[in-house]
């Protein structure tokens, strides 16, 4: 935002925050952040494959997707905007329930599983990542 308050549009090297590929962003965040994709593919609970081809940019996924896999990486708010922002599945609003929620869920760094039992106990519509399946019930059971 700070870039584009300026006088002039941004050019060349300088606008290269405008034009960024998936792949090379996500490159980038694993390398940075010391992560294996197979582990965050997991805690987002995305198919192997599926979500290997969302993290190389060979296919688009769906936001729900990205912020299930944002939320396993404990990304910040900046940068899960910015993950957004990269893969075009469109920004966070605070004003959305739904997206609040998810945005309460970063800022306290929760997991995927935390996530969906919150949205779940408040009546908003989970993350579509399949988590139904694999959410456990606090005495132990699986609930599906």
């Amino acid at each position: 935002m700070n870039r584009l308050k300026g006088g002039s549009f941004p050019v060349g090297a300088e606008a290269d925050f405008l034009d960024c590929d998936p792949k090379e962003f996500f490159d980038k965040l694993f390398h940075t952040m010391g992560l294996r994709r197979s582990d965050i593919i997991r805690q987002a609970n995305i198919g192997r494959t599926y979500g290997h081809q969302i993290l190389n940019g060979t296919r688009k996924g769906g936001r729900d997707y990205y912020l299930s896999i944002a939320i396993a990486m404990h990304l910040d708010l900046s940068m899960t905007q910015r993950m957004l922002a990269v893969t075009g599945a469109g920004d966070l609003h605070p004003l959305i329930q739904r997206d609040a929620a998810v945005i309460y869920a970063i800022n306290h760094n929760w997991d995927n599983t935390q996530l969906w039992t919150f949205m779940k106990e408040k009546g908003i519509e989970p993350l579509d990542t399949h988590m139904a399946r694999v959410v456990r019930h606090p005495l132990g059971s699986t609930r599906r």
